[in-house]
């Protein structure tokens, strides 16, 4: 059933709100460049995101232009599978980030209001 919705799409339609979606990427793109110049640091939240938002842009652009002649080379779905690696990054440096910032393995929570009395 959702196939043949999808198959009734224009594919116009589907081509111009990919290149959409791209020019909007391009805007938390640039906002994250910005912040990790700014923060001088590899090592930081912003330039993480920033990696996660290109690799994502990214497949965005192979996604959308897969049928040029740049990208005919690569699999049909390489777009959706960059899309994938890039979710899978921003999860790895979500866990990461969490892991390292408790490394005592403390509650995350405040002490119970018997405890503070």
């Amino acid at each position: 059933m959702i196939e043949s919705i999808i198959d009734n799409f224009n594919p116009e339609i589907m081509h111009i709100i990919g290149n959409i979606t791209s020019i909007l990427l391009l805007i938390p793109l640039i906002i994250f460049i910005w912040l990790t110049i700014k923060s001088k640091n590899f090592k930081s939240f912003q330039f993480q995101l920033m990696v996660f938002i290109l690799m994502y842009l990214v497949g965005q652009i192979i996604e959308n232009n897969g049928d040029s002649i740049f990208f005919s080379v690569l699999p049909k779905d390489f777009g959706s599978q960059i899309h994938v690696i890039a979710a899978a990054y921003f999860t790895i440096v979500m866990l990461f980030r969490f892991y390292y910032a408790n490394p005592r393995k403390k509650k995350m929570i405040d002490n119970d209001r018997e405890e503070v009395d």
